[in-house]
């Protein structure tokens, strides 16, 4: 964001939207995650870091608890893939789509990610101490960001029994991601993204089907997402945000902040653009002589 984003009005609509108040068992929010070890989501957030994180344990079958982050998108890398990556196979595994959110400031998005260091601690427990890498949050123009992205593909080895799904044509509108799954790797269930653009029609609020390129930075989201370990070398883990879901709530900033940027650009180039000499008619013999400096000019004496 720039000079032309209105960050404090964003920041207003975020904490309006994160701050929206909804039954307790349909409250998915990060934000409200609760500190006390007697809230449902931490219990299942336990149990996930108990079953499928301990040293030794297959964690690629998780059974993630999913949360919802509202926040303003400050970097983005979505589908669709148009070029085929040239990479070597053994890093298509690295192959991602990311989306990074920040809260501007915004009081329930630093809730947010204080809930994010909370879960961190239950799953290091598990390990042995020192085992863990520790999870920290990015900075975007002074504020806390989080960096949340999935997979595009999963090797094969690691999932032999997974079910391969092929890529949609909003994702891979030239079949290059398809192409590369023959390489020993899958596209499965756990590495799909859903988008959505949110309508609210006479006060209630509905979510449609939208493609991953409706997205812009500065557009406020909400934001499906989970947290799980995954093994490093040499015996390492780090935590990790899968991302499942984005969907747009509201583009008028980035909008708007696109017009003003379109304003100026116009009323710059106006200013700076140099003044041309302009000659409406047509080139004749004598403007040819003229311009060569033999030009035989008529004196009045013939």
């Amino acid at each position: 964001m720039d000079s032309h984003y209105d960050s404090v009005k964003a920041r207003e609509a975020l904490e309006r939207l994160a701050s929206e108040v909804l039954p307790q068992d349909e409250d998915r929010r990060l934000a409200t995650l609760t500190k006390t070890p007697t809230d449902h989501r931490y219990q299942a957030t336990t149990v996930l870091a108990s079953r499928q994180g301990k040293e030794g344990e297959d964690i690629s079958a998780a059974e993630e608890e999913i949360f919802t982050l509202s926040g303003v998108i400050c970097d983005l890398k979505l589908p669709p893939v148009t070029d085929k990556p040239k990479i070597a196979t053994r890093q298509y595994k690295f192959l991602r789509q990311t989306v990074a959110v920040t809260g501007l400031g915004s009081t329930k998005f630093e809730d947010a990610t204080e809930a994010g260091h909370a879960i961190f601690e239950i799953f290091q427990r598990e390990f042995q101490e020192g085992k863990v890498e520790q999870w920290v949050t990015e900075r975007s123009n002074g504020h806390s960001c989080m960096f949340i992205s999935n997979r595009y593909m999963t090797p094969r080895r690691d999932a032999p029994d997974m079910n391969h799904i092929p890529f949609g044509a909003d994702v891979d509108p030239n079949g290059h991601l398809e192409s590369m799954i023959k390489e020993g790797f899958v596209h499965g269930e756990e590495n799909i993204v859903e988008y959505y653009t949110q309508q609210i029609s006479e006060g209630r609020k509905s979510f449609l089907k939208a493609g991953p390129q409706s997205f812009r930075v500065g557009d406020l989201v909400d934001v499906q997402l989970s947290f799980v370990i995954v093994p490093l070398k040499e015996q390492r883990y780090k935590m990790v945000t899968v991302l499942h879901s984005i969907a747009l709530v509201n583009g008028s900033f980035s909008q708007e902040a696109r017009k003003k940027r379109a304003a100026t650009s116009n009323l710059l180039s106006m200013v700076t653009a140099p003044t041309l000499k302009r000659r409406v008619g047509y080139v004749t013999e004598q403007d040819e002589k003229r311009a060569r400096g033999d030009m035989d000019v008529d004196d009045g004496s013939r």
